[in-house]
Formats: structure tokens, C-alpha cells, sequence
């Protein structure tokens, strides 16, 4: 089995393990495409009205405050927690005065009605042959010189002037007024979650018996490796559902639901069999989920002390997976 999976699944949790806008944006995670087109040219009041609506449909995942160099040619936004469940000894408490702030540094400028956040970037431990590079992040929705405002991460970005676009599953925004900023995520309207990590990884499970992780419907992958090293035919083909063919059996895939940071439901049958992978995730956890009774379903967000609640059933998916490809589980 290639080991390039086993890899991008573990720089997936160190990246989104803190659910911090920051971490997210900095580092995405599904593929890139080198796509000029990843901003769309259009009338700008009419830009900014759709992403205002966008944003206020959004929900709010973390809020905190801007500080701003006094030069006005840099920000550091700080993302905070006020509370959290955490661990004493052996039982679970809600601390009311827990706090924790991820913060990171940024250079501003504006190029044309776009807004670019840039920061210089050290090499990937996990990439050869990299140097550092100057890597910018563009925002739209704003106003030209003017920080205030909504800003739409574009999902695109600047490396040393040439752009790059991602087309993951989710819209971030961030609002920032004054000393203060908030920041939304929402799920795409008619993303296509048949082109993702997700169905690269049930691919390679079925044809090479890998490891499926539920979480990561969200990231952008193109499945055409899988598909054609493993011979997988697609039949037929929606944005939420598919069905293909393998060694002679037929297969027919469906996301129930996805919503980003939250929770997923996905459906494959094959005959009379139904398999039904299931994941939560709750970053936050609150004073009546924090206790013993959940104790099976806590992870410690790296490096801050603080606990959110996690249960997919990936073991179960996989052995029903097996089952239908009557492939003895090791």
C-alpha cells in the first residue's frame, strides 16, 4: 500500500487537531490546483452583498481580538478559548476560567478590491528539497485599504507571486472591527464529495485494504489514481452520491449529510448490504458533556490542555466493507 495515505492522514490531525482558524488557513489540507481562475471577476457591491449574506448564514467558530503594528503593515490575530472541559487526575471538570489564545502574525496589503494576508513559510518537514518562501492568502468581500470589514478566504494563495486554489468543502470568513475579530465557517452549497480524501482512501481500502478516516469528506482530492490503479468503473456519478463497479461487484456510494467540524453520515451498500460510516466531532464541549460517562470519546487538543469529544465508527465501516469483498480482516 502506498505510504503517501498513512502520511497525509497523520499531517491531517496535527493540522486541524485545534479546529483554530489560523492552523486552518495557514496549512488547508486537501489538493492544490494551479487555478487563475479561483477568483471570479465581477461586479464588486454585488460581491460584497453575496459574502455578507454568506456570512451572517454562517456559524461562529471562534472570536478574539486584532493587534495591529503601529507602522498599519501587519496583524496578529488571536483566537481565544474561554472555558473548556479538561482533566484533573482521573474524573472531568468544566473549567470556567480556562484560556487559551492561538495567535499568528501576518503582513496586509491590498491588491485591487482583494485583501492579502502573507507570511513567510519554512520548509515541510514532511516535503523534500523545500526552501522558505513567501506564501500570501487572498480575501475578498472587503473594502480596498480598509481592514474593517468581512473578509471570504478565496481558498487561493500567492506563492512567490504565483497563485495556487484549493476547493475544499467549507467557506471560512473573518470579520474584523477594530481590536476585535470573529471568525464563521460554513459548508459549500453544491460541493462535490466525490472528489475528495475520502473517496481516495475508500478506493484505496477496497482495492488494497488501507484505512478509511471519516473526518476528511471536507478536503479535496482527485480520485483518478485510485480509480484507475485499482480498475474501479463509475457509473454514475452526482455531486453527494455514485455508483461504480469493482471485481464484479456493484457499489453504491451516498453522503447523508456533511457538515463541517460537526458531523457526517455516509451510506455504501453492495447487494443486500448496507455499511454506515458515522463521525462526531465537538470541539467545544460543554459543562453537561464533561464528565466520565464520555471518557472513551476525549482527546486532548494538542498542546492546550483542553478536551473535545470525538466518535466515528471507522473499524466498524471498514470490517462491513470486508464483508462484502468477503476479505478476512487481520
Amino acid at each position: 500500500m502506498k505510504t503517501y495515505n498513512s502520511v497525509k492522514q497523520n499531517v491531517m490531525r496535527k493540522m486541524f487537531a485545534l479546529g483554530f482558524a489560523c492552523v486552518a488557513l495557514l496549512v488547508g489540507c486537501g489538493g492544490f490546483t494551479e487555478d487563475v481562475n479561483g477568483i471570479v471577476a465581477e461586479d464588486h457591491s454585488a460581491k460584497v452583498t453575496l459574502i455578507e449574506s454568506q456570512y451572517a448564514l454562517a456559524r461562529v467558530a471562534q472570536s478574539g481580538k486584532v493587534e495591529r503594528s503601529a507602522a498599519g503593515d501587519s496583524i496578529t490575530i488571536v483566537l481565544e478559548i474561554n472555558g473548556g472541559c479538561v482533566k484533573e487526575g482521573e474524573s472531568f471538570a468544566y473549567d470556567e476560567n480556562f484560556y487559551f489564545a492561538d495567535s499568528l502574525t501576518f503582513a496586509y496589503s491590498f491588491r485591487g478590491d482583494t485583501l492579502l494576508l502573507s507570511k513567510i513559510r519554512e520548509p515541510d518537514p514532511y516535503e523534500a528539497d523545500q526552501e522558505r518562501y513567501e506564501e500570501s492568502f487572498i480575501f475578498v468581500g472587503g473594502t480596498a485599504g480598509k481592514l474593517d470589514g468581512i473578509w471570504k478566504n478565496t481558498q487561493c494563495r500567492y506563492r512567490e507571486e504565483k497563485m495556487y486554489c484549493m476547493n475544499d468543502g467549507y467557506d471560512q470568513f473573518f470579520k474584523f472591527d477594530g481590536d476585535k475579530v470573529e471568525y464563521r465557517v460554513t459548508d459549500r452549497v453544491d460541493y462535490d464529495y466525490m472528489q475528495t480524501v475520502f473517496v481516495d482512501q475508500l478506493f484505496d481500502f477496497i482495492g488494497d485494504g488501507g484505512s478509511i478516516q471519516l473526518e476528511t469528506p471536507y478536503y479535496y482530492s482527485d480520485t483518478k489514481y485510485e480509480q484507475e490503479e485499482y480498475g474501479i468503473s463509475i457509473l454514475e456519478k452526482t455531486k453527494k452520491s455514485m455508483k461504480f463497479s469493482y471485481n464484479g461487484l456493484t457499489f453504491d456510494l451516498n453522503v447523508d449529510y456533511a457538515y463541517y467540524k460537526d458531523s457526517l453520515s455516509v451510506t455504501l451498500k453492495s447487494g443486500d448490504v448496507t455499511c454506515v460510516g458515522k463521525h462526531r466531532e465537538i470541539v467545544y464541549v460543554q459543562p453537561e458533556m464533561c464528565s466520565a460517562a464520555y471518557a472513551g470519546n476525549f482527546y486532548e487538543i494538542e498542546d492546550t490542555g483542553l478536551l473535545k469529544y470525538e466518535k466515528q465508527n471507522d473499524s466498524e465501516f471498514e470490517a462491513c466493507i470486508d464483508g462484502i469483498l468477503g476479505r478476512n480482516q487481520e
